[in-house]
């Protein structure tokens, strides 16, 4: 009787490869998969108190404005350009919520456009008032917007235009 499978030591080996090759990027693609969904259906809260920037001065507002949602996310609340002392902040109220994204960064915008050198941090939460301290060499006068920005996919989720 004849032999049906015949398999050399180099077969099994390129076999054995191979399925350790598809292993390795499945798991790969499932962490990836895990990254950018998991936020969508994660939300993190966030409560820093006014009072975190201004512990004793009065924070004088600049100008103020409402989030509305962008490219099929949903943002509202307030959001806040104050001048304390000599500083100047971004302050989202507690009523701030947007949805949750991968890789979220708070930008200036004007006239409905995000600018990328204007980056005020990433997102530090989906809901609820913080801080964000405005770097010295970004100038206000130059914008008019408060945008959410996904860095990992270039889209925005949110912009706030500031009323004085």
């Amino acid at each position: 009787m004849g032999v049906l499978f015949s398999h050399d030591k180099n077969d099994i080996l390129i076999i054995m490869n191979k399925k350790i090759v598809i292993s390795a990027t499945i798991l790969i693609g499932l962490i990836i998969a895990y990254w950018l969904i998991s936020p969508l259906f994660i939300n993190k809260e966030i409560s820093e108190p006014l009072t975190d920037i201004a512990p004793t001065e009065e924070a004088q507002i600049i100008s103020q404005g409402k989030f509305i949602g962008l490219d099929f996310h949903n943002a509202e609340g307030t959001v806040k350009l104050l001048q304390i002392d000599k500083k100047i902040y971004i302050r989202f109220e507690d009523d701030f919520k947007v949805t949750n994204g991968p890789d979220l960064f708070v930008h200036f915008g004007k006239n409905g456009d995000y600018s990328p050198h204007a980056n005020l941090g990433e997102l530090k939460g989906n809901i609820g008032a913080q801080n964000y301290e405005v770097p010295e060499n970004i100038n206000i006068e130059d914008f008019d917007e408060i945008w959410v920005w996904c860095r990992a996919f270039s889209v925005p989720f949110g912009k706030a235009e500031l009323q004085k």
